[in-house]
């Protein structure tokens, strides 16, 4: 509860002292924000640690113009796969400042989700949401939105992480003339029901 609390007062300091900036100019203040964000690469990296500390039947499911293949992997795989995930971190201070929080709480599902957002479309990562439990400290879900332009097309990548059972990239190409082809990457390691 003292997270959420921590989270909510560090968010509406945040917000206020982005609202007083002028043509995004960064102020002395922007250079030394203190505001915390989850620590998100740390959460993943400990997960993608605990797979391969920990003797899991690992399989990886390709689906790509509605062709599936699925193949059972190695933790070296894993770990390149899911470096997807690791890529971008928004609690690097060469792009925190352009991301920013919002924290709701879902009376409904009892829980709440952090996230995090930019308008700099230069940057590939667009969007970040970790799903928490009512408690504010159990990761229930992690999801990543990207995107990438190309001189000839863009692409959107999702990336979606359950706690302790699996990972997915849904990958989405569209090219000029309107072409586009999707694959999806499902990696499971420890499929619960």
């Amino acid at each position: 509860m003292r997270l959420i609390s921590f989270l909510i007062l560090a968010s509406i300091i945040y917000t206020s002292s982005c609202k007083n900036k002028a043509n995004n100019l960064i102020s002395k203040a922007d250079e030394n924000n203190t505001t915390k964000f989850f620590q998100l690469t740390q959460f993943l990296e400990g997960q993608i640690k605990e797979v391969n500390a920990t003797p899991f039947f690992i399989y990886k499911i390709d689906i790509h113009n509605n062709k599936q293949d699925s193949t059972p992997i190695n933790t070296a795989i894993f770990n390149q796969v899911s470096k997807q995930f690791l890529a971008l971190d928004i609690n690097d201070e060469k792009i925190k400042r352009y991301y920013t929080e919002s924290i709701f709480e879902d009376q409904t599902t009892k829980s709440f989700t952090i996230s995090y957002s930019t308008t700099n479309k230069e940057l590939a990562l667009q969007n970040v949401d970790i799903l928490l439990d009512e408690d504010g400290q159990t990761v229930k879900r992690v999801l990543l939105r990207k995107y990438y332009n190309y001189p000839d097309s863009s692409a959107i990548e999702q990336l979606s992480w359950k706690p302790g059972e699996n990972f997915q990239i849904n990958r989405s190409v569209q090219k000029t003339g309107n072409s586009e082809s999707s694959r999806q990457t499902i990696v499971v390691w420890n499929k619960k029901g």
